[in-house]
């Protein structure tokens, strides 16, 4: 058993295999994820470009057993061991991975390492837990038994809410602010996307494994949504012309995807063209609001958006950290129902 590092088009084709052949007509895995792992894994963003990007295949007689990305954005005091993906009870396999993450870590005087982080905090985060539907547009899936191969590690929980529509709106009752709630102008998407990179710094910046997204980050990472996207799917908050806030929410496109299977975007657009009004489920991606204006403008963002989801049944929140006490108190408040749980695994060591 023996550990490569990726080096070509050949071993390219090795990594992104193993992936497809290992989720193979796998009920609740939906493929939209892999496009972040491509974009990572050929670094083609600016983003990505930043990074140091070590992907790395375990082979056991010949075959891949085991492989990841190890990553290191130099804002970071972590190193990330993300795109994990591995056979059952390939333990010796695991071990060396966390050796070689170890070491890179080391030779970069970093300390810490995260497992389940996959590049940056927005391109989705988690081991999967608990799963007892498919994953939503944006979420991520792993094998469940991944967790145990991190068992030795410091955990930290994640947790999705979800809620019918119709319990929900009733409880957002909202007076009269003066704050202004305006969609997104798609004509000036570039723009846009800075203000909404901007907020997002302000606002989610402070979540934990944040790291603050520099120019270009959104309008990349979403310029392959504009076919999808509608002004009325990110609304801004304003004070007097000043961004306050924002809410970023999507109709679960995967809902309508082939489940198991790649779906390219051409598929995808496709699917979504002719099958778009037989989703059902809305995804609550993101929200943040300005320390001050918090609560009050949280709920005319929610109340703002409620006016658009008639033709939808349930929503789904992205994943919430345990930690974060005020998103917590929130979503139970409103939402109540726990869909699934997540975990993102910490390993501390001492290099000196």
């Amino acid at each position: 058993m023996f550990v490569k590092v990726v080096k070509d088009k050949k071993d390219i084709k090795a990594f992104k295999k193993f992936r497809k052949k290992l989720y193979n007509n796998d009920p609740y895995y939906v493929s939209t994820i892999e496009f972040t792992c491509d974009m990572l894994l050929k670094k083609e963003t600016l983003f990505s470009k930043t990074c140091e990007i070590v992907p790395l295949l375990v082979y056991d007689n010949n075959l891949v057993v085991a492989e990841c990305l190890l990553i290191h954005n130099p804002k970071d005091n972590f190193v990330q061991l993300s795109f994990f993906e591995a056979l059952e009870n390939v333990y010796e396999a695991v071990e060396l991975i966390k050796k070689e993450s170890r070491k890179f870590a080391e030779e970069r005087n970093v300390k810490r390492i995260i497992v389940g982080l996959n590049g940056h905090l927005s391109y989705g985060v988690g081991l999967t837990v608990d799963i007892k539907a498919p994953n939503t547009f944006d979420s991520t899936y792993t094998k469940p038994y991944y967790i145990d191969y991190f068992k030795d590690g410091i955990t930290h929980n994640l947790v999705a809410f979800t809620a019918n529509i119709k319990e929900v709106i009733p409880n957002l009752k909202v007076k009269n602010t003066g704050f202004t709630i305006r969609p997104i102008n798609l004509k000036k998407f570039k723009e846009e996307m800075e203000l909404f990179r901007n907020i997002c710094n302000e606002t989610i910046g402070k979540t934990f494994l944040y790291t603050k997204a520099d120019k270009h980050h959104f309008e990349e990472l979403m310029s392959s949504m504009t076919f999808f996207l509608k002004p009325e799917n990110i609304l801004f908050a304003e004070d007097r012309g000043e961004v306050i806030g924002f809410i970023f929410w999507h109709p679960d496109y995967n809902e309508i995807l082939r489940k198991g299977k790649y779906n390219s975007l051409m598929n995808i657009a496709l699917r979504y063209i002719f099958n778009k009004n037989k989703i059902k489920k809305v995804k609550l991606n993101s929200i943040g609001v300005k320390e001050e204006y918090q609560g009050i403008v949280t709920l005319q963002l929610l109340k703002e958006t409620s006016k658009y989801l008639d033709k939808y049944e349930t929503i789904e929140t992205n994943f919430v950290w345990e930690n974060n006490r005020k998103s917590m108190l929130i979503n139970k408040r409103l939402l109540k129902n726990v869909e699934r749980t997540f975990k993102v695994v910490e390993y501390i060591y001492d290099n000196d």
